[in-house]
């Protein structure tokens, strides 16, 4: 006959077998539900645009075509913008991490005057609703004469990825102990030498993660190109799939398939990228 305690230690082990079958099913059944819109995506992708709307629905293309996919390829207009895209998402990555490790390196290292004041501005940027800048950016770059120019979405995209950028390597830099770069320093280095030799390869996860969600945000921004950008020849991937919707009809193959060739770089960049994204966004979380 069994004890009490192997009694005990068979319940506990069982209780915890039917608690991990719990959370894993949830699990699988949350993946399951977020896949659904990406795999019919990918299929209504290589069926023709008369069976999308066929009722009751099937999964399997009754007619399996790349015509969508070779429309775009095909296309001069479509492949500039995703040359467009690129152009803009590689540019605002590039400056938000140039730029923004400057600034954090000077907000983790020293004290200034207004240190406080401009952590608490770079907070609040991040809190601020976007709708409410439309008009306001619009009447700048009217005024400016960068109405439908690239320059434009840059310099945007840019006042909402710099905060966040600024913030993110803050918060690793604190981690790293002065004396690796007083070190540095003493052997030689200038300042400058040190962060750059010493400061920027240690910290790469974060400027892997930043960069990454800097990326993320200006290929994947709507509004604002809607806004600002007009002409086909400045156009983006996201103002390309939109405009394909029409009043009467609707061109679904091409937008799914021009949607799947635009999740394509996300995907691959955020499946080999996902570890160092997140070792950058939660190193320092407890620093002030």
């Amino acid at each position: 006959m069994a004890t009490p305690a192997i009694r005990s230690g068979l319940g506990i082990r069982g209780r915890r077998v039917l608690l991990h079958a719990s959370v894993y099913s949830l699990l699988l059944l949350a993946i399951i539900v977020m896949c659904f819109p990406l795999a019919w995506m990918l299929t209504v992708s290589v069926r023709p645009n008369v069976e999308v709307m066929t009722i009751p629905p099937y999964w399997i293309p009754q007619i399996f075509t790349l015509e969508a996919y070779a429309k775009i390829f095909q296309s001069d207009r479509y492949l500039r913008v995703f040359l467009n895209t690129c152009f803009v998402s590689l540019v605002v990555t590039a400056l938000s991490l140039f730029l923004g490790s400057m600034a954090a390196y000077a907000l983790a290292r020293f004290r200034f005057i207004g240190h406080r004041a401009v952590m608490m501005f770079l907070i609040t940027t991040q809190m601020f609703p976007l709708v409410l800048l439309c008009i306001p950016y619009f009447r700048i770059f009217i005024t400016l004469g960068l109405y439908d120019t690239l320059l434009s979405l840059i310099i945007v995209y840019l006042t909402f990825t710099l905060p966040f950028c600024i913030l993110m390597l803050r918060s690793y830099f604190l981690n790293i102990p002065k004396d690796i770069e007083e070190a540095a320093m003493v052997d030689g280095c200038s300042r400058l030498g040190a962060i750059l030799r010493v400061l920027v390869p240690i910290s790469y996860p974060a400027f892997v993660g930043a960069g990454l969600y800097s990326f993320l945000l200006a290929w994947n921004e709507f509004l604002f190109a809607v806004v600002l950008i007009e002409s086909w020849g400045n156009r983006v991937l996201t103002m390309a799939i939109y405009s394909l919707m029409a009043e009467f009809v609707t061109d679904w193959n091409t937008m799914m398939a021009f949607s799947v060739l635009a999740s394509l770089p996300l995907v691959v960049a955020f499946v080999f990228l996902q570890k160092y994204m997140v070792q950058g966004m939660t190193a320092g979380a407890l620093t002030s």
